[in-house]
């Protein structure tokens, strides 16, 4: 950091070990702690959004985004009877699935249990839209209606814009430096420069 001229704000900076939690046992904090007394050691750190646990499992972020989310719903539910149904679903996008969509593709892999809160989170906003009662069938009116995929489908979603873009060379630089097509690999485990 001295090297590059940048200044550590120690209110601000928190610090997390990231490992298995096999390794994560083998870590002794307090005396981190002791070693660095000018950073924060933490068990969850929030990152550009993101909220990082040390196993990765991202449980924290989906249920900090659950939360928020079921904040807005309650909020909207109060006055859908004075909103049409174009501004009642506009408004579900923005304060709603924007959340949900927003770095998804980083829970790309992750078990549908852990994920399915963000899909009740997505039948309350399609129920709030349609104006469903609790006990009616969903999903049929999400994806005939509304055309909004589960969650699982929608993060495979992302993930392929994002490399159809690097196909269609639209994608940001940074991207295009770290992408490359298996084709030109040529039985190397690294992706070679084009």
């Amino acid at each position: 950091m001295a090297t590059n001229r940048i200044l550590l704000n120690p209110s601000k900076t928190h610090a997390i070990w990231l490992c298995g939690h096999r390794q994560l046992a083998k870590i002794d904090i307090l005396m981190l702690s002791s070693l660095f007394p000018h950073i924060t050691f933490s068990t969850c750190v929030r990152n550009l959004g993101v909220m990082l646990d040390p196993e990765l499992t991202f449980s924290h972020h989906i249920n900090l985004v659950a939360r928020k989310c079921y904040y807005q719903l309650r909020q909207l539910w109060v006055v859908p009877v004075s909103l049409t149904h174009q501004s009642t679903l506009t408004l579900v996008h923005a304060f709603v699935t924007s959340r949900i969509d927003c770095c998804s593709s980083l829970l790309v892999g992750l078990p549908l249990g852990t994920l399915a809160r963000l899909d009740r989170v997505l039948c309350s906003a399609a129920r709030l839209v349609g104006r469903l009662s609790k006990f009616s069938p969903i999903t049929a009116y999400m994806r005939d209606v509304l055309h909004r995929l589960p969650i699982s489908q929608r993060i495979q979603y992302r993930i392929t814009a994002l490399v159809s873009r690097y196909v269609l060379r639209c994608a940001p630089s940074y991207l295009r430096d770290l992408c490359c097509p298996v084709s030109v690999l040529a039985g190397a485990p690294f992706c070679c420069e084009e």
